[in-house]
């Protein structure tokens, strides 16, 4: 059925030329469609009819066409097309719009006609900022005078609209036209146990593509699962001998299939049979074989270099995007082939996710970007596809506390249909010691310097952040650049994530504060780490409906879970290793750092060993006071200091313990007490972190008067009640399971959504 869309006002066809290389399976019948739009006369040129690395089943032209006698040069892997008849033929056509496909001779020619010949020009492209990072200063000059004469623009991605906007072009003049696969052969065949190929690889059979990877990735889920594992290459190239050497080598636990060169009609029953699709392409713009496995409910794991990677492909929702890592891709695959559930849950979200990507959209997209730029002004829109808002979260540096919930986030924000990007620096020196970096492959580096003994840090995003709706920053002082973000002219709005003040800070109104609070202000939104945050956001003017608390939370699930894995056994083990006795024992985990007050907690600890025969104190940790804390455990008969654990071992220390003390700042570290069931008792210090607001006096803990007397007799209390002990405990471990990640990824995505539909402060 043609589609329909209002004449502009001059009520006369609109001529448009669309001139582009060869033709493409996945354009033809976007082309045909758009010739039959009312109000657009389109005429296709074609630099040429293939080329010598394609082997594509065309559908039936039934658009305008024509095609040219160019020439096609092959230079490091790419085609470049001229064709010196393409002026007179744009001559006799005379088109109203021209659209260009590419930056080649071909379409330099075609940008200088429509500029000689005052028609307006359409600059089309599939290709990302990934795709055209590597690309020449003169590359960059060649776009910028394109774009600089191009009335609108087509993206074939979000990808490519971000490629748009790290240019300067305006969103208002973006439109989409995504590529599709084949629409006119049956995809839509049950997902069903009977699929007997393991893994499907589809493409050229060429180094870029990473066939081999494929196969090593196969081989390794047949060794894990302990049984033959078929995989099926489908396409033709020159690394066939080499794969099939390579398959001999594996016979024993590989089956490998090779299906050559395959029709477009016999394509879906080879993506019927598959339960996993893997992509491994070392560059690839796009990646239409992921369109094709979505549309047959197969889950893809595709590497970060495809342009579908965060866009089609979403990590943890319809598929994984990994890096190339062998041990990665061959665990992700396994997972997909011995659990049912979440196969199933991917399968039908890449049926879901793959809808927008149609002929119809792709046509409508292109229809619109035609009658915007003769019209001078969109209408509105007759494509579906969704424009994917893009967020941007900026860390001075990455910690490996922070990984899950980035990794949480991303895939909650991907089911929203929302675009998650995080860009980090590195530790300042002083920072090195810490040891507690963390790894995301799929975040990128942004270089910090500090200076001025690193009281001022300066980390520039530069143009990685043209293309994001949302910006969210850490309030933090010494960031140069969050200043100049927020007096400088933006096109997006700037979200603040932090504390509101620094709660250790001796002076709340020094001038290192006070300005501070006057940051606090310049932002659109705030996420804030808990309610205490909330309260001194908005205690410091800004509006409470603008204001998220995200409950700030680290990984606990599976120290939860190490917990209730502890055996009495084995803690009686613990207790007569480190001479523990029977009575009652504290326990302090965290850093060896004046702020946590530790001199305070010894001189309690001593009075409760006074008062309880028997009571042990056990200190779990490292840091700048370990030695003293040492040295007082040499002397000390009731004090153990165990040093820094982690996993199960730091399991084994809260599970053994009937309190944990920390009369100082309390943090994140009130999440451990949650996950072992252990009322936390601490004092009304004003030094804490903002996690504080999660312990609620006399429910799942105790904060006592900032004195010694009432911290004591707290804990003398607790120790010598089990039943009021035991209410705390199981309030606490109630509150293990709704501190979690996950809680904290949903809540700053609602506030993400509202974020971005909120309106311009």
């Amino acid at each position: 059925m043609p589609l329909t869309h209002p004449l502009h006002p001059l009520q006369r066809d609109i001529r448009l030329a669309i001139v582009t290389n060869i033709p493409a399976p996945y354009r033809v019948p976007v082309y045909n469609r758009v010739g039959a739009c009312d109000g657009i006369v389109l005429r296709a040129f074609y630099g040429s009819k293939a080329e010598a690395n394609r082997q594509w089943d065309l559908p039936a032209f039934e658009h305008d066409h024509v095609f040219l006698n160019g020439s096609v040069y092959a230079r490091a892997g790419r085609y470049i097309h001229h064709a010196p008849d393409l002026w007179p033929a744009l001559s006799a056509f005379k088109p109203d719009v021209v659209i260009t496909t590419g930056f080649n001779p071909l379409h330099l020619a075609a940008f200088a006609y429509s500029a000689v010949n005052a028609c307006r020009h359409i600059a089309m492209t599939d290709g990302t900022t990934s795709s055209e990072a590597g690309l020449s200063w003169a590359h960059g000059v060649v776009r910028r005078l394109v774009f600089s004469g191009s009335r609108t623009f087509i993206a074939a991605s979000e990808g490519g609209r971000r490629l748009f906007r790290d240019y300067g072009i305006d969103d208002a003049r973006i439109h989409f036209s995504p590529l599709c696969a084949n629409e006119s052969v049956p995809w839509r065949l049950p997902i069903g146990p009977g699929r007997d190929i393991d893994l499907l690889f589809s493409g050229r059979l060429v180094p870029i593509k990473n066939a081999d990877f494929a196969i090593k990735v196969a081989s390794q889920v047949a060794q894990t699962l302990g049984r033959r594992v078929r995989i099926a290459l489908l396409g033709d190239g020159p690394l066939e001998g080499a794969l099939r050497a390579q398959a001999r080598a594996n016979v024993s636990n590989l089956d490998v299939v090779f299906a050559g060169h395959v029709s477009q009609g016999d394509i879906p029953g080879w993506f019927a049979r598959a339960r996993v699709f893997v992509f491994p392409t070392l560059w690839d713009p796009w990646g239409v074989v992921a369109n094709e496995a979505c549309l047959a409910g197969v889950p893809v794991v595709v590497s970060p270099h495809a342009g579908v990677a965060d866009e089609l492909v979403c990590d943890g929702v319809n598929g994984f995007v990994l890096p190339l890592d062998l041990g990665a891709w061959s665990g992700a695959v396994t997972r997909l082939l011995t659990d049912g559930p979440l196969h199933q849950r991917m399968s039908l979200a890449a049926r879901k996710a793959v809808e927008p990507y149609s002929f119809k959209n792709a046509a409508a997209g292109i229809a619109d970007a035609t009658r915007h730029a003769f019209a001078g002004q969109p209408e509105a829109p007759a494509s579906t596809f969704p424009r994917r808002q893009r967020v941007v979260c900026i860390q001075r540096r990455l910690t490996h506390c922070r990984v899950p919930l980035f990794n949480a986030m991303k895939a909650d924000l991907a089911m929203r249909g929302i675009d998650f990007a995080v860009l980090h620096g590195n530790p300042a020196p002083s920072e090195l010691t810490k040891n507690d970096s963390g790894k995301l492959p799929w975040a990128q580096l942004v270089p910090c310097t500090y200076w001025a003994g690193e009281r001022i840090c300066w980390q520039n995003p530069g143009k990685l952040i043209n293309s994001a709706d949302l910006v969210i920053l850490t309030q933090e002082n010494k960031l140069v650049f969050n200043l100049l973000a927020l007096i400088r002219h933006r096109r997006c709005r700037l979200a603040f994530w932090g504390h509101g003040r620094n709660r250790q800070a001796s002076n709340a109104l020094s001038l290192r504060e006070r300005f501070k609070s006057w940051t606090t202000q310049k932002v659109q939104w705030w996420f804030a780490y808990t309610a205490l945050s909330a309260y001194t956001v908005q205690a410091a003017g800004f509006p409470a409906d603008r204001t998220t608390d995200v409950q700030n939370s680290i990984d606990t699930q599976q120290l939860t879970v190490d917990c209730q894995s502890v055996t009495e056994v084995e803690i009686a083990a613990l207790r007569k290793q480190l001479a523990l006795g029977d009575g009652p024992l504290g326990v302090f985990v965290g850093s060896l750092c004046p702020d946590k007050r530790l001199g305070f907690l010894l001189q309690a600890a001593e009075a409760l060993a006074q008062k309880l025969p028997g009571f042990r104190m056990i200190i779990v940790g490292s840091g700048p006071a370990q030695d003293d804390i040492l040295d007082a455990a040499k002397r000390l008969p009731w004090l153990r200091y165990v040093g820094s654990k982690m996993g199960r071992d730091k399991a084994m220390y809260l599970s053994a313990a009937t309190l944990m003390l920390n009369p100082g700042l309390v943090g994140l570290g009130i999440l451990d007490a949650f996950a072992a069931g252990l009322p936390m008792i601490t004092t009304d210090c004003n030094l804490h972190s903002p996690e504080i607001a999660y312990l609620r006096h006399g429910e799942n803990g105790l904060m006592t008067a900032n004195n010694l007397p009432a911290f004591v007799a707290a804990c003398t209390d607790l120790l010598a009640n089990p039943g009021k002990r035991q209410q705390l405990a199981a309030a606490a471990r109630a509150d293990a399971d709704h501190y979690t990640v996950q809680n904290t990824a949903r809540r700053f995505g609602d506030g993400i959504v509202a974020a971005l539909r909120s309106a311009a402060r």
